[in-house]
């Protein structure tokens, strides 16, 4: 399992990410009131509202993000290809930003463009 962090202002919530409709999706679920489970197949995707993790943060990052009261949700994924094709689905959320894991936060505009790039 691999994984990305949603960041968004208040308005991005389980139920927010819950009432996207997902292509080619196979069932839809809430875990529990903090997680959700987006089904394809063998292949699945969890959001998981994780409001804490703002903990594990440096300042030097937490100053990336331009939201006064940011909320996280990871994004748990097993395959790549899938999570790429959520975030570029047009009805999938654009005011958020994403941190890769990796040493970057980047406004998931500029996310997408970097692995359309890769190919």
């Amino acid at each position: 399992m691999q994984w990305i962090i949603l960041i968004g202002n208040e308005e991005l919530t389980i139920d927010k990410l819950y009432s996207i409709s997902y292509k080619e999706k196979s069932r839809k679920d809430y875990v529990n009131q903090d997680k959700i489970v987006v089904q394809y197949g063998v292949e699945h995707v969890f959001y998981e509202y994780t409001p804490k993790i703002i903990n594990d943060y440096e300042p030097e990052d937490i100053a990336k993000i331009p939201f006064a009261n940011p909320h996280f949700v990871m994004m748990i994924y097993t395959s790549e290809d899938l999570m790429k094709s959520i975030l570029c689905q047009e009805n999938f959320l654009k005011d958020i930003y994403i941190d890769d894991d990796s040493g970057s936060i980047l406004l998931i505009s500029r996310f997408i463009a970097g692995f359309k790039m890769k190919g």
